[in-house]
């Protein structure tokens, strides 16, 4: 497979991506906390018929990268694609730009975080023998995550704060896989809905797998692992059985909950031990809330996304809406009702009488009259914007709600979020009212 060479022009940030090597290989551990003494590991594979070998050195001050460097390096990775894959191989942003990018907090907290984790990933060295995949041949790559990195302070010896000016250099590695297309896009609004970096890292590391390496285009329905080899892929550092599942549970059930993954299934015993994977069908991760809409009228799980497939988010909601003020005041039909409407409102409006119709649709004054939803209007407004009017659209109803109970500075805050879709807006605007 020949990949294309990427000369986009710089644009605003809007989607992050992935490099498929790193998301595969999964070089930054997914536990929050490593040892005192974790400062190398080394992993040994067969991939494709072909022997693998990664060896992480890191250093007894900065330990192996874990926790938010997933994070970050993403929000390194989307900065460098929004500004055209420079040739130069670097990005320059400020401190909170390059946070907020990462999808994290740009708190006083967050920036020590920030300084300590460009140290781990620039002072970390990886050894990586016929793993490197190019889109035709494996490669042996000797490279650090960051390879050069230069930052301003308010004083001598001073770390990051929020004020500073940050660039950074990618090895060429990273930067030429990035500019031949050896990308994957990853769900903004998702990674923005997992609170904890493990999740964050699993969703990461599962994608990952989850995009074939010839064709990322191609993604698994299912993917089965055997435990033990799993946890090393993760970077968990104790590979005893239950230590393994004790880091992976609640990253699985995080997965679970926004619809990523639709179940996780162990088997067998001990270092036998398999998980199963499913993955969540893409409706149920752009369509949650209309999904169970529909289960409430017991329409079952597959219909109901055969029905989505078919029609579409907008036709489906809007057919429920209407045969929903139809029946308003009757006895509820059954599944099938629903079901028929929607494939077919036509064969079902002649059923209703011009006065059955007359006293669905205008009701006696002294009755409530049956309105939409005010939450499924404004969610049909805002998903037919663009993420930076959607930010800007949401902001203004946050400056009604909240006036100057939130500085300049923090709408300003809330808007760059919004924009790189690091927040959702239909919560901030539930969470508002």
């Amino acid at each position: 497979m020949t990949l294309p060479h990427r000369t986009a022009q710089k644009r605003p940030l809007s989607r992050h991506v992935d490099e498929l090597n790193l998301a595969r290989l999964s070089l930054i551990s997914m536990q929050s906390r490593v040892g005192p003494t974790s400062t190398s590991w080394e992993d040994h594979f067969e991939e494709n018929g072909q022997a693998v070998s990664v060896k992480c050195i890191g250093t007894s001050q900065y330990l192996v990268p874990h926790g938010i460097d997933n994070d970050l390096i993403i929000g390194i990775l989307s900065l460098f694609a929004a500004a055209g894959y420079p040739e130069n191989n670097a990005v320059t942003c400020t401190a909170n730009r390059l946070l907020r990018a990462a999808g994290l907090d740009t708190s006083g907290r967050y920036h020590k975080n920030l300084h300590e984790s460009l140290m781990r990933l620039s002072h970390t060295n990886f050894h990586i023998e016929r793993g490197w995949h190019d889109g035709g041949r494996f490669r042996t790559v000797i490279f650090r995550h960051v390879h050069e990195i230069v930052f301003d302070t308010a004083e001598s010896g001073g770390a990051v704060d929020q004020e500073s000016q940050i660039t950074i250099v990618l090895p060429p590695a990273i930067a030429e896989s990035l500019r031949r297309g050896f990308i994957k896009p990853l769900n903004s609004q998702m990674l923005g809905q997992l609170h904890q970096p493990p999740a964050r890292a699993l969703y990461r590391l599962l994608d990952g797998h989850r995009h074939d390496l010839h064709d990322p285009s191609v993604r698994l329905g299912q993917l089965e692992v055997n435990l033990v080899e799993w946890g090393r892929k993760a970077r968990i550092l104790d590979l005893r059985p239950d230590k393994i599942r004790r880091v992976l549970d609640a990253a699985q059930d995080e997965l679970i909950r926004v619809r990523y993954l639709s179940s996780v299934a162990y088997e067998g015993r001990g270092q036998a031990q398999t998980i199963t994977y499913t993955f969540a069908h893409e409706l149920e991760q752009i369509a949650p809330a209309l999904l169970d809409r529909l289960a409430v009228r017991g329409i079952a799980p597959k219909v109901a996304r055969d029905l989505l497939s078919t029609f579409g988010r907008a036709t489906v909601r809007d057919r429920m809406d209407e045969a929903e003020r139809l029946v308003a005041g009757k006895k509820m039909p059954g599944a099938g009702f629903f079901v028929s409407f929607i494939r077919a409102p036509e064969d079902y409006r002649h059923r209703f009488t011009p006065a059955i119709q007359a006293r669905v649709q205008q009701p006696r004054l002294l009755e409530r009259p049956v309105e939409e939803d005010p939450n499924h209007v404004m969610q049909r407004r805002l998903e037919g914007m663009t993420a930076v009017e959607r930010a800007q659209d949401t902001v203004r109803a946050l400056k009604v709600a909240y006036g100057s109970r939130l500085s300049g500075a923090q709408y300003e805050a809330l808007r760059e979020n919004l924009e790189v879709e690091a927040l959702d807006a239909g919560s901030l605007r539930a969470a508002a009212a």
